[in-house]
């Protein structure tokens, strides 16, 4: 980082006395956090959907930011500042060379904002669900109806996702797959022309409103009152939209953390109008389009040259999830069935498929644990074939599985059973029960090399799995091997875990447009 970035991580540099001073950045902002404000910087670039690139620009859309958000917060947009030099120090004030403009903010609770909230499994997220709810509605309600813009919504929602599809174009090969990447634009094509006449119906009905446009857990703290802040400032056209847009922003994030019983709340709750089969459809093309541009928003941060290297390593990795979200939401109800050895990584890539696509996770060592009565974590030191790994008590296993994922299926969800699948009976009687009830079914064979799988086992700590070394070579030698057939899915479990996610999920639309 440079020297103006040092100096704003000195207290000393900020009006106020604080005792430290914390920092953030994304794809286009940074932001330095006292004890008591947030000061928030625009960065000098240009991205054409977006132009901070010169100090009258920033200028401008700091002024923006804050006129924008003092429509739905009290007390929290406080001015625009001047951060200026003297004698090679900066300080906010009106003296000195100016370097640049920002926001100033009051410090909103860290320990109260939702994406925290989520992250610690607060026990009262659920019942705060109709607060949230109602929070959501009062913001789309007071903005203003924009009926009679130049630009139909539903042409300025067409090139927002051109847009889209020509910006995330340089992601292909490091967070997106060129096939990912081509299935998308397809199914977003398809949508546009098949909603246009619902989209142009709600315009009319006064429902396309100039509201806040990003709307999600990081950007919500859940005080008395709830806060909803950190609009879109910087593009009129993605602040414009359908109040139903705004809605699956926030539903999809809340998905995309893993609580999709959060955002079932928060739909039963208060947003139960989108009842109709049509809107439905629409409501699944927003929470698409919304994860593709969150996609989109961490791959640009992903390739940023002035952030450090870790922060790019991790906004390509979640880049990549919200990639498989946005695909993952065209998955038709399937079966998923794992099959390999202990440490292959079966639960890891069950998990990452159980987020992408909303499947129900059964994973055969939880299983176990609960039909003999014991805790999860609980260790079991049995040797291969006695005590919970008998014959007789595999069986129970699959056999309370079977009927959890023959009830899924019938309630038109996808499921993921993770088990070892080491017989071809155990996988053939999943396969016939896939056919039976009309789904698609997936095995995904799951392989790496040995001396891989015994590190992971050796290093494996706090898991309902009692795989161990002494037990691999027992379990390799009475492994059935996998006959190849259409529906055997080879997974090398040794690459990145969200990009093989990826590529499964793509195998499963394109056979599933095959048959459409």
């Amino acid at each position: 980082m440079d020297q103006l970035h040092q100096q704003l991580l000195d207290p000393l540099s900020y009006p106020e006395t604080t005792r430290s001073v914390d920092f953030k950045e994304t794809h286009i902002s940074r932001i330095y956090l006292t004890d008591l404000h947030a000061y928030k910087f625009k960065k000098p670039v240009n991205l054409g959907f977006l132009d901070f690139s010169s100090l009258e620009k920033r200028r401008h859309f700091c002024n923006e930011e804050v006129r924008l958000n003092r429509r739905f917060t009290t007390g929290i947009y406080l001015d625009v500042v001047e951060l200026r030099q003297i004698n090679g120090r900066v300080y906010f004030g009106s003296r000195g060379r100016l370097l640049d403009y920002a926001v100033q903010m009051r410090r909103l609770p860290e320990n109260r904002m939702l994406d925290r909230l989520i992250e610690a499994e607060s026990p009262e997220l659920p019942e705060a669900m109709p607060q949230l709810g109602r929070a959501v509605h009062k913001v789309t309600e007071q903005a203003e109806i924009c009926r009679d813009e130049a630009v139909r919504n539903a042409v300025t929602v067409r090139r927002n996702c051109e847009e889209n599809f020509k910006q995330t174009s340089s992601a292909i090969g490091s967070s997106l797959t060129s096939e990912a990447h081509q299935l998308m634009q397809s199914f977003t094509l398809h949508d546009l022309a098949e909603l246009e006449g619902i989209m142009l119906e709600r315009e009319a009905d006064g429902f396309v409103r100039e509201g806040h446009g990003d709307l999600h857990a990081a950007n919500i703290c859940m005080t008395d009152p709830i806060c909803i802040y950190d609009c879109i400032e910087f593009n009129r056209q993605y602040r414009v939209a359908d109040i139903l847009a705004e809605l699956a922003f926030l539903i999809m994030d809340l998905e995309f953390r893993g609580r999709r019983d959060l955002a079932d709340g928060l739909m039963t709750q208060d947003h139960g109008h989108v009842k109709s089969d049509s809107l439905k459809k629409l409501l699944l093309f927003y929470k698409q389009y919304r994860a593709w541009v969150r996609g989109k928003v961490n791959a640009m941060l992903a390739t940023d040259p002035e952030t450090t290297a870790d922060t790019r390593e991790h906004a390509q990795k979640v880049a990549c999830r919200y990639f498989n979200l946005a695909l993952g939401y065209r998955i038709k109800p399937t079966l998923f069935l794992t099959s390999g050895l202990m440490g292959v990584g079966k639960t890891t890539v069950a998990r990452a498929l159980a987020q992408a696509t909303g499947a129900k996770h059964l994973r055969s060592d939880v299983v176990r644990k609960q039909l003999a009565g014991l805790p999860e974590g609980q260790k079991s030191e049995d040797t291969y074939g006695t005590g919970l790994y008998t014959r007789e008590m595999t069986e129970r296993t699959y056999d309370a599985i079977f009927k959890a994922a023959k009830e899924i299926i019938a309630f038109q969800q996808s499921v993921i059973v993770d088990a070892s699948f080491a017989k071809d009976n155990e996988r053939r009687r999943f396969i016939d029960l896939a056919g039976q009830m009309g789904c698609p079914v997936w095995l995904l064979r799951l392989e790496c090399p040995d001396d891989v799988t015994l590190q992971r086992l050796d290093q494996r700590v706090g898991d309902a799995s009692d795989g161990r070394r002494e037990l691999y070579v027992r379990q390799k030698k009475d492994f059935s091997p996998i006959q190849a057939t259409n529906h055997v899915v080879p997974v090398d479990t040794t690459g990145a875990v969200d990009y093989n996610v990826q590529s499964l999920i793509c195998r499963a639309l394109t056979s599933q447009e095959q048959f459409t």
